[in-house]
């Protein structure tokens, strides 16, 4: 299932939840009026809020929060991981003249190896390939042609991931910021 999909699933038994709630509690009112037994309508309050409390759990076991959208927690785990090994391997690269320190070199490999194994596309895996050819094996590497790379595959990672559109793309560039912003 997509992550849009379960998301919905969990709305509708929150919504369902929250419904039988509040016929319990009308149910509760109307007996209470009539002076009836209680039992029946606190039974079905108690229900709705099994159900509330379920979808609630849900959402919490499933879901995570990457910039306000919510994705599955193994899409986070990916997304938080491909974002910091990009960072890590553009660290050394922001002086100039500095080579790229081994820690760099390895993390522009856990980028490709990330990439190959969260089942992206051929571009993508040629382009982080790039790029890490380019901080393992160049003396003086083209770090806007990394930061490129990067973004294209940012940008392949969230339209695959995340739908609509206009979410994939603001999500794609937030994590540009977080894997090129560095503090000077």
């Amino acid at each position: 299932m997509s992550a849009s999909t379960e998301a919905i699933i969990i709305e509708i038994v929150f919504s369902l939840g929250a419904l039988v709630a509040v016929g319990g509690l009308v149910g509760l009112l109307v007996a209470k009026a009539k002076h009836r037994a209680l039992r029946p309508a606190m039974a079905v309050i108690i229900s709705g809020a099994g159900l509330i409390i379920i979808a609630a759990l849900l959402n919490v076991l499933l879901f995570k929060t990457y910039d306000h959208v919510q994705v599955k927690k193994n899409q986070y785990y990916e997304i938080t991981s491909l974002t910091a090994n990009m960072h890590a391997s553009l660290a050394s690269s922001q002086a100039s003249d500095q080579p790229v320190t081994p820690t760099a070199k390895k993390a522009s490999k856990n980028v490709t190896y990330l990439i190959k194994h969260t089942n992206q596309s051929k571009s993508a895996i040629q382009l982080a390939q790039t790029a890490q050819r380019e901080l393992t094996t160049k003396k003086q590497p083209n770090i806007k042609l990394v930061q490129h790379n990067y973004r294209l595959i940012l940008d392949d990672y969230f339209q695959a991931a995340v739908r609509p559109d206009h979410v994939a793309q603001r999500l794609s560039a937030h994590a540009y910021r977080q894997a090129t912003h560095f503090h000077n």
